[in-house]
């Protein structure tokens, strides 16, 4: 089976490794030649365009960052829809809005062919290691053909219903992850103001009731105070943006996720580019507290 990628970025790249060293024929697109290179070095196959790419291959994934980079992938005489096809299967793993998806499903499917919206979560370890979760919206009988070559890289994968519902949950996913990491920053910062290394918070109440894997993410990050985006605070304030715009589509109120909203907005003014741990960082200048590792005692 030939497959295809388009978003050789630091999820989708190594997602393309593990498409190679599993055995698929691949073929990939970019506008960078840094990631295309990589990608030839581990022995993909460039296309000269998305059409190209589309016509060449069985299944084409995309990885890309904003619902403007979609239309623009996808749509125009040279993207993935114009070389589209009877019994072809498009996957998203984008992180996107139910529109874009709704919208990308019925231009392919005019052309006879499938899409399924399969957003993912792991970050770039899990991408890296091969491990994703990976949550599908779409028809079952395009779910089936596609589940092969999403185990590729992906260990939990689940069909969560039609088309848009893979993005729903990944939308109910991120919003948590704002909620989570602005109450991790007060609950580490409260922590250094009263006199505990947070360092063994963190280790008792991973074993406690108020644990979330959110905590794993960050405590590193913020002890050593690494913040190189791993999952950056500016795409982390766009899928609030989608969540919220989502909750009010359907009349759904989400107070408390409105609050998180706007600690990642916060945020986002001065470190938009950092790890979304670094949203403790307003917190810390606010209450003049740096959250670090403390040094042990020698005895």
């Amino acid at each position: 089976m030939k497959v295809g990628f388009i978003g050789l970025g630091t999820m989708g790249l190594p997602m393309t490794r593990h498409l190679v060293e599993a055995g698929y024929e691949t073929y990939v697109v970019s506008r960078s030649r840094g990631p295309i290179e990589k990608a030839l070095a581990f022995g993909a196959v460039e296309a000269s365009s998305p059409k190209a790419l589309m016509e060449t291959v069985d299944i084409v994934m995309t990885c890309l960052p904003l619902p403007s980079t979609i239309h623009d992938v996808y749509d125009g005489p040279n993207g993935l829809i114009a070389g589209a096809s009877a019994g072809k299967i498009v996957i998203d793993h984008s992180t996107v809005d139910r529109a874009t998806n709704e919208w990308a499903s019925s231009r392919l499917k005019e052309k006879g062919a499938s899409f399924l919206d399969a957003p993912i979560s792991g970050g770039p370890m899990g991408a890296e290691a091969g491990n994703l979760t990976i949550m599908c919206g779409g028809e079952e009988d395009a779910y089936e053909r596609a589940l092969p070559v999403l185990k590729a890289f992906g260990d939990y994968i689940v069909r969560v219903g039609e088309t848009g519902s893979g993005t729903t949950v990944k939308l109910l996913n991120n919003m948590l992850i704002g909620v989570h990491q602005s109450a991790l920053a007060e609950c580490y910062v409260m922590a250094e103001k009263a006199g505990v290394d947070p360092a063994v918070a963190y280790e008792v109440i991973k074993r406690s009731a108020g644990f979330s894997k959110s905590m794993d993410w960050a405590i590193n990050a913020i002890l050593d105070r690494q913040f190189e985006a791993r999952f950056s605070i500016n795409l982390l304030h766009k899928d609030i943006g989608l969540a919220l715009k989502l909750a009010d589509d359907i009349g759904m109120p989400l107070d408390v996720v409105k609050l998180g909203a706007e600690k990642v907005a916060k945020a986002k003014e001065k470190y938009g580019d950092q790890d979304v741990s670094a949203i403790i960082r307003p917190l810390e200048e606010a209450t003049e507290t740096i959250v670090k590792r403390h040094k042990k005692e020698s005895h």
